[in-house]
């Protein structure tokens, strides 16, 4: 008995300190309040969407470092790009997998623009009947739309369906049935967006119906 007890003693101090490492380390495997609290990553909005125009800077602290490493997705600083992420529509409502939406917005004055779809992992959606164990970057970049596809004239207005399947179909993206949250991504931006992160132009995210 004196031995369990013992050994309970010298065991247990670890144990805490296991279970302390593993609730400081799950919120920063996504986009979290708590992650968003700690490192500023997110805490800047315009509307639903979160702007990121920093996230690459040799000035990040450890937080900031490895939420960038765990999420992997938006490495790079500025003034080279600016990344907005949106995961609710206008109502404040989550993108969800059963619904349909529709992005309205006007073009960006940029070098190039477009928009990703993930999934709540962070990860590109694949094509449920198209799954690839290993896919490459021409299987992933086809759930991006490029804005040069739809139109390259700063300050018309565009519109993006977003359903469960609409691949090979311009000027859309797919869920495939998944709930899921978008960047919209501007390369070579003006600078006078970093003066005025209110300026930017954010699309509007309307829900199209649902089934």
């Amino acid at each position: 008995m004196n031995v369990m007890v013992t050994l309970l003693k010298r065991i247990t101090p670890y144990l805490i300190g296991f279970i302390i490492g593993i609730l400081s380390f799950i919120p920063f495997t996504r986009q979290s309040t708590i992650a968003s609290f700690v490192t500023g990553f997110g805490s800047n909005t315009i509307n639903q969407w979160n702007y990121f125009l920093d996230y690459g800077l040799e000035s990040q602290n450890m937080w900031q470092r490895s939420y960038v490493s765990l999420l992997g997705l938006l490495p790079s600083a500025s003034p080279e790009v600016i990344y907005l992420s949106a995961s609710v529509d206008d109502n404040g409502d989550g993108l969800i997998a059963n619904c349909e939406y529709k992005l309205n917005g006007i073009v960006p004055n940029a070098r190039y623009w477009s928009y990703a779809i993930y999934g709540n992992d962070n990860y590109y959606l694949q094509d449920p009947n198209n799954l690839k164990s290993d896919p490459t970057y021409e299987d992933l970049f086809g759930q991006v739309t490029n804005g040069y596809e739809i139109t390259g004239n700063i300050g018309e207005t565009y519109e993006i369906k977003i359903g469960n399947n609409l691949v090979n179909q311009k000027g859309t993206l797919s869920h495939f049935g998944n709930d899921f949250n978008l960047i919209f991504r501007i390369y070579g931006p003006d600078l006078s967006y970093y003066d005025d992160p209110s300026s930017i132009p954010v699309a509007k995210i309307t829900k199209e119906g649902c089934s």
